[in-house]
C-alpha cells in the first residue's frame, strides 16, 4: 500500500489486507458480492485493528454491516453517510442501527473527517462490541441459494449470519433476497417446461386424429398446461 493512492478492487475478485499487502482471491460470494465490503472490512480489522477507519456509503440492504461490526470490535472507527441524505439508506442505516456508527455525517462532511482522524495521535480504545456467547454455528432447516448446500446460522453480538460448507455468506436481508432470485429462477425454468409441455401434447394431437380418445387426452393435457402457465405468471408478478 502507498500513501495517497486509492484502489478500487476489480470485478470477480475480493481485495483482502494480509501482511501489509494487498491481495485478491477468489473466495466464495459473500452476500453475493465478490468484491465483498464486509470481506474487505473484516481483513482490515485483523491486519491493522483500532488503525482502520470504514466508511459505509449509500446501498442497498446490509452490504458493510458485519464488516462494520469487526472493525468497530477492534476499536476502529465506523463513518457512515447520512441515510436521510443517501439515494439509498439502506446500508448506512443498517450500520447504525446494529453497529452503531461513530460519526454519521453527509457526504460533504466526510472527507474533511477523514482528514481530521488521519491526522490524529494514534488512539487506544475498547472494543466496543462484544463476542457472541459462544454458540457453536447451528444448522438450519434450508439451503444456500447460490449452490443448494447445507446452511448454518450464527451471532455475533445482536447481528445474524449464515454460512454454506463452500462458505458462501449472507446477512438475514441478503439471504432473503438471494432466496426470492433463486425462487424466481426455478418457476421461469418450471415455466418453461410447462410451455414445452403445452407444445408436446398440441403436437401429440394433431399427429392423432385418428384415435379420438389419444386426441382429447392430449388437448386436455394442453388445457392444463396453459391454466398452470397462467397461475406460474401471477406468482412471478408477486415475487
Amino acid at each position: 500500500m502507498e500513501r495517497g493512492k486509492v484502489y478500487v478492487a476489480p470485478g470477480g475478485s475480493h481485495l483482502v489486507l494480509s501482511d501489509g499487502q494487498m491481495r485478491l482471491n477468489k473466495g466464495p460470494r459473500e452476500n453475493r458480492h465478490r468484491p465483498s465490503v464486509d470481506t474487505l472490512f473484516r481483513s482490515a480489522a485483523r491486519a491493522h485493528r483500532d488503525r482502520v477507519i470504514a466508511v459505509v456509503l449509500s446501498g442497498a440492504l446490509d452490504d458493510g454491516t458485519a464488516g462494520a461490526l469487526a472493525v468497530k470490535a477492534r476499536g476502529g472507527v465506523v463513518i457512515v453517510q447520512d441515510p436521510d441524505e443517501a439515494q439509498i439508506a439502506d446500508m448506512p442505516a443498517n450500520v447504525v442501527k446494529y453497529v452503531g456508527a461513530d460519526y454519521c455525517l453527509p457526504v460533504s462532511e466526510i472527507a474533511p473527517m477523514l482528514t481530521k482522524l488521519v491526522k490524529a495521535k494514534p488512539r487506544r480504545t475498547k472494543k466496543v462490541v462484544k463476542k457472541s456467547n459462544g454458540a457453536a454455528a447451528k444448522p438450519v432447516p434450508f439451503v444456500c441459494p447460490d449452490c443448494g448446500g447445507p446452511l448454518t446460522e450464527s451471532c455475533l453480538g445482536n447481528l445474524g449470519h449464515f454460512q454454506c460448507q463452500v462458505g458462501h455468506q449472507f446477512s438475514p436481508q441478503a439471504l432473503s433476497e438471494a432466496h426470492a432470485n433463486a425462487l424466481e429462477r426455478a418457476l421461469w425454468i418450471a415455466l418453461r417446461h410447462l410451455s414445452e409441455r403445452r407444445g408436446i401434447h398440441e403436437s401429440l394431437a394433431g399427429q392423432s386424429r385418428g384415435d379420438p380418445v389419444m386426441v382429447r387426452r392430449y388437448e386436455e393435457n394442453a388445457e392444463a398446461a396453459t391454466h398452470d402457465i397462467a397461475l406460474l405468471r401471477e406468482i412471478l408478478e408477486r415475487i
